[in-house]
């Protein structure tokens, strides 16, 4: 491909969404927040990420993109018992009906089959080419110098192209970014916690961007055994 070429597609990659990169963000103690309910000892509150600034500040990226709605849960201890939360136990709740998490998996798909999959992907593409389009200089060069540029330029295009080819068959044999995506959001997974005393927890729930107006949590005291169900006020906008 030409340089002409190569430039172009690196100007559509830039146009693409942000990758998903996770980051260490700060966050705020359950009792600052509103919402906070407490059952017993245990502090429970959540973050809705609503906006493309508050997505990108965890994620790198806005993941409504993906149609995916992180929900922060931030939970503290102050109490002498054990409890526990089970993100497949959390709702959300909108006009009655209640919607569950996506798995990590299910979410990881969603990444990959949205732009954000796209930009991955391409940025990929543009690495192979630019590979190929190296070697082809470079056997040019030596094929000028030997007296033989045809051959040259032949034979670098050729293991130029191999090799990018070669990238390109393993990324999509193994599918690596969905892989890639997954083993991002895992980092900043909520999942199944057990809350022991003293603990402050906090992942992220991955919801189907929805109006929520209600998150539904099921915790269980495993101290005496016994559950509650707790339901916290959300605002989500309906457009973005």
């Amino acid at each position: 491909m030409k340089p002409r070429g190569i430039v172009l597609l690196a100007l559509l990659v830039g146009g693409c969404a942000a990758p998903l990169r996770t980051s260490v963000a700060p966050f705020r103690a359950p009792e600052s927040f509103p919402n906070a309910k407490k059952v017993g000892e245990l502090t429970i509150a959540v973050d809705v990420l609503d906006t493309a600034e508050k997505s990108a500040r965890v994620f790198g990226t806005d993941l409504a993109a993906a149609n995916i709605l992180p929900v922060h849960l931030i939970v503290s201890n102050k109490g002498a018992q054990e409890f526990e939360i089970d993100a497949a136990q959390i709702f959300g709740i909108v006009g009655g009906e209640y919607f569950p998490a996506f798995n990590l998996t299910q979410a990881a798909e969603r990444v990959r089959g949205s732009s954000i999959g796209t930009t991955v992907a391409t940025q990929a593409a543009v690495g192979a080419i630019a590979t190929a389009a190296a070697g082809a200089a470079v056997g040019a060069g030596i094929g000028h110098a030997a007296g033989d540029s045809g051959r040259g330029a032949a034979a670098g295009a050729a293991v130029g192209a191999g090799t990018g080819g070669l990238a390109g068959a393993a990324a999509g044999a193994s599918d690596r970014y969905t892989n890639q995506f997954r083993y991002e959001l895992a980092v900043q997974d909520f999942g199944a916690r057990n809350i022991y005393p003293g603990d402050i927890h906090r992942g992220f729930i991955y919801f189907q961007r929805q109006p929520y107006s209600t998150i539904r949590i099921k915790v269980t005291n495993v101290s005496e055994r016994k559950a509650e169900v707790i339901e916290i006020p959300v605002e989500v906008p309906t457009h973005r």
